[in-house]
């Protein structure tokens, strides 16, 4: 057997730079593909501002036909529109202290 310290290559000081682990395989999450044409686009938003439409139309009448039928007013509370860039829903705040 041989005797003494094994040799080692040099390193640079500040010690030896770790390796990043790449995910291997599909990425999570959707895809967007763009649309080859711009008349599928035109489509697209056309049929959303429709289904917006429809949507807070049938609102209204349900919260009429709601108010109309009960004693008192009926109050309905709406949300604040999110604001861009936003990821996900608002999370509640803890400006008025911890809750023991």
């Amino acid at each position: 057997m041989a005797q003494g310290k094994l040799k080692f290559k040099a390193q640079r000081p500040g010690g030896a730079k770790k390796q990043q682990n790449k995910p291997k395989g599909p990425k999570k999450g959707g895809r967007i593909i763009a649309p080859k044409k711009a008349k599928v686009v035109q489509q697209q938003k056309l049929k959303k501002d429709l289904d917006v439409a429809i949507r807070n139309k049938i609102e209204e009448e349900i919260t009429q036909r709601a108010s109309t039928s009960l004693h008192k007013k009926l109050s309905v509370l709406k949300t604040p529109p999110a604001k861009e860039g936003a990821g996900g829903p608002p999370k509640p705040s803890t400006a008025a202290g911890p809750s023991k």
